[in-house]
């Protein structure tokens, strides 16, 4: 479980309900439910460093914000190392990172192939919104087709600018299943599609992209 949502657990009992809703925007049964949905997830998930990592096809976003009529299959990424990014536009620290994944992305580019993977929406408008996104004007209902998936992500693929594939997970949310990796997580595999990173469960500390840094480049070296 992402070390932010631990602290955030530490310190609820330190405070009101009042004043703990007041600040996650949500109450704390709400909040120690998502804690057990997260761990939960974690448990389940399938990919471990040193092993080779699930293979999943799936849409991807096209040029004009639409979906691709063909599948992107992981499998046939092998050769070089790749870089999963998962990530949802209403995730708060997500955005914030951008601009430090867009410089490693661009540092790296031709050596490793970056792939967005873009899950379910950690804080939509009909579930756990905030007041960071309210400020900033994303709102949007989780979506339930992949329709509305790549509405919302082709609006974030706009807003920040990302060139690389982006990857559709389908609305049973199975790639997801497979790689826990909401609100955002990174993971790093080398050519032959073995992992040699996988981050912490997200929202991670800003800091944790440098850990992500050092295993894209131990990666390129090694290759």
């Amino acid at each position: 479980m992402s070390k932010i949502a631990f602290e955030m657990r530490d310190q609820m009992d330190d405070m009101s309900e009042a004043d703990f809703e007041d600040t996650m925007g949500l109450s704390k049964s709400a909040f120690r439910d998502y804690l057990r949905t997260a761990a939960d997830q974690e448990d389940r998930c399938l990919v471990q460093e040193g092993e080779p990592a699930p293979i999943f096809a799936a849409y991807t976003l096209n040029a004009e914000g639409g979906i691709s009529s063909e599948l992107l299959d992981l499998s046939g990424l092998r050769g070089a190392p790749v870089s999963l990014i998962f990530g949802c536009y209403t995730c708060p620290v997500f955005r914030r990172q951008s601009d430090r994944m867009k410089q490693l992305i661009e540092h790296y580019s031709g050596r490793v192939q970056f792939v967005f993977v873009y899950v379910l929406e950690a804080h939509p408008t009909d579930g756990w919104n905030t007041k960071s996104n309210r400020a900033a004007g994303v709102m949007y209902a989780q979506p339930v087709n992949l329709e509305d998936r790549a509405k919302v992500a082709n609006d974030w693929r706009k807003a920040y600018e990302f060139k690389n594939p982006v990857v559709l997970d389908w609305p049973d949310n199975r790639i997801n299943a497979d790689y826990a990796g909401e609100p955002e997580r990174l993971y790093v595999l080398d050519a032959g599609g073995i992992v040699t990173f996988k981050s912490e469960q997200g929202p991670y500390y800003d800091s944790h992209l440098e850990d992500w840094a050092a295993a894209l480049e131990n990666v390129v070296r090694s290759n």
